[in-house]
């Protein structure tokens, strides 16, 4: 079977094991073409990805994802010993998604051994690839749900706060943007959080500051005004700009064309 094939299939465990790392073996800088989960079982170490390097230790689990450079080891003053599976297939990104890990949080919080290591010492006991491999794909997906239901509830409670927040920072935003003193420090003061808080909302979900969010929203209603008719000056002032000279550089900084142009267009 070939690569190819494998990844169309939905779900595929690939390899398993278990490495005492007491003589400090160490893995890449290097690829791989898979998921690898590994759980440490003791001890501590390293893992570099991303450019960035993540402590692990005991009880903790750490995800690579597949083509993404790493660089995993264990730390000489008290090296780990972990175990680990490693996966293909196209519903992968999907089951992981209800885990808990993400490409900026490969490393989840620890667990009780009792809890997740008798699947990995099951799975390791079973030929994988010939008679044992549907057993130990359904402990594949065991083990998957098991971080799902220790670990993401806290994750999903985190991201649903989230997501309320960034609401209200929306809604406010549209009910607010006419208006010329309506910026990041009142929005910030309406919905009770600091603007650090605020900022990485904004960046994590639309990979902008707010401050340029509500400047860009601005100007898109601007363009909506223009369209409908409305002067230069009114829709300026309908788009929380008090001076309608600063307006117009603005706006044809951002499409490339004057407001009055725009208008007559």
């Amino acid at each position: 079977m070939t690569a190819y094939s494998l990844m169309e299939e939905d779900i595929r465990l690939t390899d398993c094991g278990r490495e005492d790392c007491s003589n400090l073996h160490a893995w890449g800088p290097g690829i791989r073409p898979c998921h690898i989960i590994h759980y440490i079982i003791r001890g501590s170490g390293y893992l570099e990805t991303g450019h960035r390097r993540f402590p692990v230790r005991a009880g903790e689990s750490f995800l690579t994802y597949p083509y993404t450079a790493m660089h995993y080891y264990p730390d000489p003053e008290d090296p780990w010993e972990y175990t680990w599976v490693n996966f293909v297939g196209k519903k992968v990104p999907l089951l992981l998604s209800e885990s808990g890990f993400s490409p900026s949080a490969p490393v989840l919080p620890q667990m009780e051994a009792a809890h997740i290591l008798p699947l990995y010492d099951r799975i390791r006991s079973l030929d994988i690839h010939v008679a044992g491999r549907w057993e130990a794909e359904g402990l594949l997906l065991a083990l998957l749900g098991a971080y799902r239901d220790t670990l993401a509830l806290p994750c999903q409670a985190q991201r649903k706060k989230e997501d309320d927040r960034l609401s209200t920072a929306l809604l406010l935003i549209q009910s607010h943007y006419h208006k010329q003193d309506f910026h990041v420090e009142q929005l910030c003061q309406d919905m009770h959080i600091n603007r650090v808080t605020l900022y990485r909302l904004f960046t994590d979900t639309f990979g902008t500051s707010p401050t340029h969010y509500i400047s860009r929203y601005r100007l898109e209603q601007a363009k909506k005004l223009l369209g409908m008719g409305f002067a230069v000056k009114e829709t300026a002032s309908s788009c929380g700009f008090s001076d309608p000279f600063y307006f117009s550089r603005v706006f044809k900084a951002y499409t490339g064309i004057s407001p009055s142009l725009y208008h007559r267009k």
